[in-house]
């Protein structure tokens, strides 16, 4: 039988033990999704909060799983909602893509990419860049910002991102497609603003690095 699920079947039976097995399975994992979905600047304080909120809710919440699916899915679903309700609580920390892409003077972000003199190198509009990418994947339906999280940010193989989410990998690839399209169409005005009309036509594909 599953490691996993004779520990998730103790958990729900009590066993503390248990579940103190499941947190050291996966905490290394729920920690890449904290920092792969909030991002940079985050303290180790910070981040040790929002993964103890995790594993509390998983706590209170054990007894409800029905092996549906993987608990590894499960258990990343609520860590990667827990990360989002934690942006929306911090609206001072947490740019919107709707406050990039609109007329938010102090964000400044489409003045410093139409000006090209800048270059890509410039350190203030690549972590603007970043911060926009990352506000346009949260603003994904959760299953498309979960796949481009799991594989474009935490690096993840194909097989790997899709034992998590508890579907097929030519499942994983079809919702990765369709994710990456609905994010190329958000960011497309900023690559627009940036790289020109001429230039986007050129370079089909444009990698700004998240790390």
């Amino acid at each position: 039988m599953d490691q996993d699920l004779l520990l998730v079947k103790a958990a729900q039976a009590n066993d503390d033990g248990a579940f103190e097995q499941l947190v050291t399975r996966y905490k290394t994992g729920i920690f890449k999704i904290i920092y792969s979905v909030i991002g940079q600047p985050l303290g180790a304080r910070e981040a040790d909060d929002i993964a103890q909120e995790v594993f509390l809710k998983v706590y209170s919440h054990i007894g409800s799983f029905k092996f549906k699916s993987a608990f590894s899915t499960w258990l990343y679903r609520i860590a990667y909602n827990e990360c989002i309700s934690h942006l929306k609580r911090k609206k001072d920390k947490f740019i919107s893509l709707d406050s990039i892409l609109g007329e938010d003077e102090s964000l400044k972000l489409q003045d410093v990419l139409r000006d090209k003199s800048l270059g890509i190198e410039n350190a203030e509009a690549v972590k603007e860049l970043q911060s926009l990418i990352r506000a346009a994947i949260n603003s994904l339906p959760e299953k498309f910002a979960l796949v481009l999280t799991l594989v474009e940010l935490d690096n993840m193989s194909y097989a790997e991102a899709a034992q998590i989410m508890d579907i097929s990998v030519n499942k994983l690839k079809v919702w990765l497609f369709r994710a990456r399209g609905k994010l190329k169409k958000i960011l497309q005005p900023v690559y627009n603003a940036y790289w020109g009309e001429h230039e986007l036509q050129k370079s089909k594909t444009t990698v700004v690095s998240l790390s």
